[in-house]
């Protein structure tokens, strides 16, 4: 019974991560800027060596990405969600949690990389498309489910119907993740827009409350 009230206790804590939508916005430039990374490795004239070396950089590309996410989000609250609704320090983890959790996410995205490259196009024939989103759909869905945000279900259904919609579209094969990483994105952006807005308009910075 404790564990269970602990349980929910971290989930209501983690929750407030979502509270004010830039979370989302956040994720929606991740996906952009992976968009604009892939279409410009299809559309720049480069050499073979200069395309490999591209390709090879992407990882470090999302690397980055997720690292700068993280502070900018952190950076954003602390000037702006903390001095309307509060603070939530969250618990740091140690280095054998850290290790951990990398190895685990390093075994996940392995899989995730076979399911979309071989096991879903070539074992189940699915089309690689609604795989992806497929995939990004059931990890949004967890979020959801685990935070308590419901209104992530509706981005989850809204990447799946992306995928749905773009892999019927008459595209040359590279530009069709291009496109759907890029829909993603703007399916975040927007949820993460109006939930912003809708926070702007419903809270107020302590001093203006004391006032």
């Amino acid at each position: 019974m404790m564990k269970d009230k602990i349980g929910q206790i971290m989930r209501k804590t983690y929750g407030y991560w979502w509270v004010d939508g830039l979370a989302e916005i956040g994720m929606g430039l991740i996906f952009g800027i992976l968009g604009g990374y892939n279409y410009l490795l299809i559309k720049l004239q480069l050499s073979t060596t200069t395309s490999i070396f591209m390709a090879l950089g992407e990882p470090v590309v999302f690397l980055a990405c997720w690292f700068g996410y993280g502070r900018l989000v952190r950076w954003t609250k602390e000037r702006l969600t903390y001095r309307r609704t509060g603070y939530v320090a969250y618990q740091q983890k140690n280095r054998k949690d850290r290790t951990k959790h990398a190895i685990i996410s390093a075994v996940l995205g392995l899989s995730v990389a076979l399911t979309i490259t071989y096991i879903g196009p070539e074992v189940l024939k699915i089309n690689s498309l609604v795989m992806i989103s497929g995939l990004m759909a059931l990890v949004t869905l967890f979020l959801a489910i685990w935070h308590n945000v419901n209104r992530l279900i509706l981005v989850a259904a809204a990447q799946f119907a992306m995928g749905l919609w773009i892999s019927t579209l008459p595209l040359e094969p590279e530009l069709g993740p291009t496109l759907l990483m890029a829909a993603i994105g703007v399916v975040w952006l927007l949820s993460g827009i109006i939930v912003f807005i809708i926070y702007l308009l419903r809270t107020k910075p302590v001093q203006e409350k004391n006032v």
